[in-house]
């Protein structure tokens, strides 16, 4: 077991199934505890049912309204505000985006998994 297994879970919100499914397997794959939403929505109803992740994966893209509509609801409350975020996009203004999102970090489609590891390891909250 690795210090990621004690942790709180690494939470994807991505809409495209094999984007999801890929980054599943990579983050279990490297000991993290994963929850997964396709949507906003789902997303939302997973940090309402007081899980608590150490970091958010956000696809800018999403049915019902968009990681940014995700993005003001959850800082619009104090437990979920905290949890940082890193943007995941194809769009060419990925940095300007994640920025005015007030993003901790991003990272572009297709995502380079080293790059995204370490990003995730700096930035996560910790148990």
């Amino acid at each position: 077991m690795t210090d990621h297994d004690r942790g709180r879970p690494i939470l994807i919100v991505e809409d495209d199934v094999q984007s999801r499914e890929g980054l599943l397997y990579l983050l279990e794959s490297y000991g993290y505890s994963v929850v997964a939403a396709a949507d906003s929505v789902e997303a939302l109803e997973t940090l309402r049912r007081d899980v608590a992740p150490c970091i958010i994966l956000l696809d800018l893209t999403l049915p019902n309204g968009g990681g940014g509509a995700f993005r003001t609801a959850q800082l619009a409350h104090p437990r979920s505000a905290q949890i940082p975020v890193i943007v995941l996009s194809g769009r060419h203004d990925i940095e300007s985006e994640a920025a005015r999102l007030g993003a901790t970090g991003y990272c572009g489609k297709p995502i380079d998994c080293d790059s995204l590891l370490a990003l995730i390891d700096r930035h996560r909250l910790r148990a």
